[in-house]
């Protein structure tokens, strides 16, 4: 073990990377006396081990007792503790529209999943088998069984001299315990107290055998079961606040006209007066004060899916002979995450467009009308139907299953002088299943209109089958890879030895993603598709030196080449210096340059992503709904509700489009800086301060939907963008506003968008900077006990992207909506015999309500007022916000640990928060137990 994370680390919330220097002269005694050799160790972002665990780059560390203190159940939720990892990253809760839904990813410094490397015991493990967007893989970190974990090692700085590929913004490695003996149990269960809905429950159990230096093996194993309640809208309504829905969201739980049996609904033409009203069957206590068929969707609206986890992880390490010894690692891990979609609605009006990546062409499908005759059509002429199709609610359940393994062997030894080898190899790997179901193009228009299907049922299993058929996307992803590395030290200098590292490895990577046959067909009404199917061979050499010129300075240097099949070699250099000024002070700093390689949903795509860009601001149609919404929200209920769906229609609207791979691209590259001290004025105290900045240049991305829509006037990106003619629907809004309001002369002057044709670029970049300002002490109250405090922050400087057009940097986006300026995490530890609490204070800082300044117009305090028009009592701009956890643990009875954990003990509520709407946040309460024999 490590003695400077012993000593200095302990149980603090935060762990720091300090200088071992000082530490070790305050516990030398005054005679010397012989003492066991200090065991070397390697620490993350490098290849060379090391006695103090100081490298030039800064590194936080949460040990096993940092990760139970936080109550978290999953590693997701434990790297949403620090203050240097973006909490807003996709989770599978709530992410049943995303490509990648079903897994949870890991983000640092605003860069990004694609640009932050996890890895579990320094390899690599396998990507989800789903790409988040159909384009950025990444691990799925609800994968990693958060019991074995011994502790998380977080570099802060880029990494592609060590790592390779995609390790620009930092890299996250989980550490497991290495060998285990006996059999330990351990169980929570977590409850919301303050809302009766939700909760999370964790089982685990862990065995082993064989004492390494005795028996010369271990073998453990473990086995991890999690599980996740859902919860529809209806269990969480009566929580919201009334702001909510007067400014953010007005028909937050209405009951909606898109309804079971439904509204006859079909404008007024060839001298006859339009039709609106609700249909026969509809029971009258769910006819509204205007007539229509309403039905109250809040029952089966999700607000959070359940999930189920089962996590596996074993390993094994033998002697084989006397100077070299084996290791072999098998994890598997089961994640399925239930969603439940809305039953599909028909809206009678214009047709229904999307793309089709197949064939590279706009699809269109009329909407249903019910014939003549058809029981719900009382008319003499065909009527189009606002409906949806309640027949079978769980029909509608869509879960997503996804596996994932990683099986590895290897040998490692030393030589005669010292120098010590380690070579390895294995396969990881990943498959994934989403379904779900689609309105098939023929099949459900001519179910309607034909009368074959009954409105308000009763209807067949059978027809419903070939109406709704099931649609998804089958994903498999493998890597088989082999890795050596040889370690030792060179020379004496004047500080020390001369350390190097050398090593290479060599990795064949597979991925296959593929929408079902009806999708990619276009058979499905409005839906997007997917079509991956490709391999590559990735090859790297790297070395590594360590060079402590004298006791004061030590200089660290790396350089790795990697080359990826159908791309050229590229060379990332990384250089650190430390320098301790005196005992107390430890000087630092890197400069690195990484990249990431292509991917091959980038790369090697079949049929482009196809789908929509949902809730999308339409400059050519947003001022006329906002004039449309104002009028109809002085007319009777159904003009209320048609409010919404004009304000939708132009301001939050669907665009269909398709974005295309590019076999042309060249390596996203970066360049990164950190510079900063480490500070022990005392024992008892530490600070480590460090600047860090990080540029990403020739950023693979495609136009954004604002940015081009923006622009859609021009020559440049006119050629992408086809509109439909303005609708039925959008004249006969206009026409009732128009009543509502004599005069005003309101109506869209432009269609909706009909296909936008995208493609992956190098053409971005992104510079993002800060501090990091960590602080830990350790005090010692003899019979008193123990207290530790740390306060981990992370204060934002720029985060800018850049404007193609312009040639320059957009302006900087850091308090702004979604990048807090600062964000801190303040922990305290008091520990006395068999007690332990702590407590942890999480607070980030206020932002505007603007994400840039392409929205700053409507966003900002001006615009947020003149849109919203608060009464003053609410901020047009987010608060700061702050969460207080508390944990107690008791450990006075023989091999039992006990322990509660309160997240949220004040009952706080989220910043008022005037576009995102209310953020439910409840007390909770986990208690645990573990066992051991």
């Amino acid at each position: 073990m490590n003695k400077h994370f012993v000593v200095k680390r302990g149980v603090i919330a935060v762990a720091l990377a300090f200088g071992s220097t000082h530490v070790l002269a305050q516990t030398t005694p005054a005679t010397p006396a012989p003492a066991p050799e200090m065991q070397r160790v390697l620490v993350t972002g490098s290849n060379i081990k090391r006695i103090d665990g100081e490298t030039a780059s800064p590194v936080t560390v949460l040990r096993r007792e940092d990760i139970k203190a936080t109550g978290a159940n999953t590693v997701r939720q434990v790297l949403d503790t620090l203050t240097a990892f973006d909490t807003g990253t996709l989770r599978d809760d709530g992410s049943s529209t995303s490509f990648a839904r079903g897994a949870s990813g890991a983000s640092m410094r605003g860069l990004g999943k694609a640009a932050t490397l996890v890895l579990v015991n320094g390899r690599r493990v396998s990507n989800y088998a789903f790409a988040d967007g159909g384009k950025e893989v990444f691990v799925n970190v609800d994968a990693i069984p958060a019991d074995i974990i011994e502790r998380v090692e977080v570099l802060k700085d880029g990494a592609s001299a060590v790592y390779g590929s995609d390790a620009m913004a930092g890299v996250i490695n989980i550490i497991t315990r290495t060998t285990f003996e006996g059999v330990r149990l351990s169980a929570n269960v977590e409850r919301n107290q303050s809302h009766d809905f939700g909760g999370q429950d964790t089982a685990a159990i862990v065995g082993g055998f064989g004492d390494l230096e005795e028996d010369g093996y271990n073998v453990f194993a473990t086995v991890e079961a999690y599980r996740r309640k859902g919860y529809m809208q209806s269990d969480v309504i009566r929580y919201y606040p009334a702001w909510h829905r007067q400014y953010v969201s007005p028909a937050f739980g209405d009951p909606s006209l898109l309804s079971f049996p439904g509204n006859l609904n079909e404008p007024a033409a060839g001298g006859r007066a339009a039709v609106r009203q609700a249909v026969a069957s509809c029971p009258k206590e769910r006819i509204n004060a205007g007539g229509l068929c309403t039905s109250d969707l809040t029952g089966i609206t999700p607000w959070s899916d359940p999930a189920e986890r089962v996590n596996f992880f074993s390993q094994a390490r033998f002697k084989v002979v006397p100077g070299i010894s084996g290791f072999a690692e098998a994890s598997y891990s089961r994640t399925e995450t239930t969603y439940r979609g809305l039953p599909y609605a028909n809206s009678a009006g214009s047709p229904t467009n999307w793309f089709d990546g197949n064939t590279k062409t706009s699809q269109s499908v009329n909407k249903p009308k019910l014939a003549v005759g058809n029981p719900a059509n009382p008319y003499s002429f065909p009527v189009g139907i606002d409906y949806r199709f309640m027949d079978d609610l769980d029909m509608w359940v869509s879960p997503s299953v996804a596996n994932q393994y990683r099986v590895m062997a290897g040998l490692q030894g030393s030589f005669a002088n010292g120098w010590e080898w380690e070579v390895a190899g294995g396969r990881i790997g990943a498959d994934a299943e989403s379904r779900d179901r689609g309105a098939h193009r023929t099949a459900m228009p001519n179910a309607v209109a034909s009368g074959e299907y009954k409105i308000g049922g009763p209807n067949s299993q059978e027809l419903l089958a070939r109406m709704f058929p099931q649609i998804g996307t089958n994903a498999d992803l493998s890597q088989n890879f082999v890795d050596a590395k040889l370690s030792g030290s060179l020379m004496q200098l004047g500080g020390g030895p001369l350390s190097f590292a050398l090593g290479g490895e060599v990795r064949r990577e597979n991925m296959y993603i593929r929408s079902t046959d009806n999708v990619v067909n276009a058979e499905i009404i409005g839906r997007g598709s997917l079509w991956i199917d490709g391999a590559r061979t990735m090859q790297a050499v790297y070395g590594e030196l360590e060079a402590p010129l004298t006791r004061k300075l030590t200089l660290e240097a790396g350089v790795r080449l990697d080359k990826s099949e159908g791309f050229d070699s590229h060379v990332s250099p990384k250089l650190g210096v430390q320098y301790r000024a005196i005992p107390q002070v430890l000087l630092r700093g890197t400069a690195a340059g990484g990249f990431r390689t292509p991917n091959i949903p980038e790369t090697l795509g079949k049929v482009g992503l196809t789908g929509f860009f949902n809730s999308t601001f339409d400059p050519k149609r947003c001022d006329a709904a906002i004039a449309i919404r104002d009028a109809l929200r002085t007319g009777n209920t159904n003009d209320r509700n048609d409010a919404t769906t004009a304000y939708n229609s132009g301001c939050l609207t669907s665009v269909p489009a398709m974005i295309s791979s590019s076999p042309d691209l060249e390596p996203e590259t970066s360049r990164s800086l950190t510079a900063g001290f480490v500070l022990e004025p005392t024992k008892n105290i530490n600070v480590a301060v460090d600047y860090w900045k990080i540029e990403r240049r020739d950023e693979i991305a495609y136009r954004a939907v604002s940015y081009v829509l923006q622009r859609e006037d021009t020559p440049e990106y006119q050629a992408l963008i086809v509109r439909n003619p303005v609708s039925d629907t959008d004249r006969r809004l206009a026409a009732r506003a128009n009543e509502l309001r004599p005069g005003a002369n309101l109506g869209f002057t432009a269609g909706n968008i009909q296909s936008l044709l995208l493609n992956y670029e190098n053409f971005g970049k992104t510079e993002t900077s800060g501090v990091d300002v960590d602080i830990a002490t350790r005090w010692n109250w003899g019979s008193w006990g123990t207290f530790n405090l740390g306060l981990m922050n992370t204060w934002a400087l720029s985060y800018r992207a850049w404007d193609v057009s312009a040639g320059k940097y957009r302006p900087n986006t850091v308090a702004l909506r979604g990048t807090p300026r600062l964000v801190s995490v303040l922990s305290a530890l008091w520990k006395k015999g068999d007690f332990a609490t702590s407590v942890r204070v999480h607070r980030s800082s206020e932002t505007q309500l603007n994400f840039d300044e392409t929205d700053v117009a409507t966003w900002n305090q001006a615009g947020c007022q003149s849109r919203i028009k608060p009464t003053g009592e609410f901020p047009c701009w987010r608060r700061d916000d702050v969460r207080t956890d508390l944990n107690l643990t008791y450990t006075g009875i023989k091999n039992l640990r006990l322990s509660m954990n309160v997240r949220n003990l004040l009952l706080a509520s989220g910043p008022v928060d005037l576009r995102g709407g209310y953020a439910l946040r409840p007390r909770s309460i986990k208690l645990s137990a573990e066992y051991g024999f």
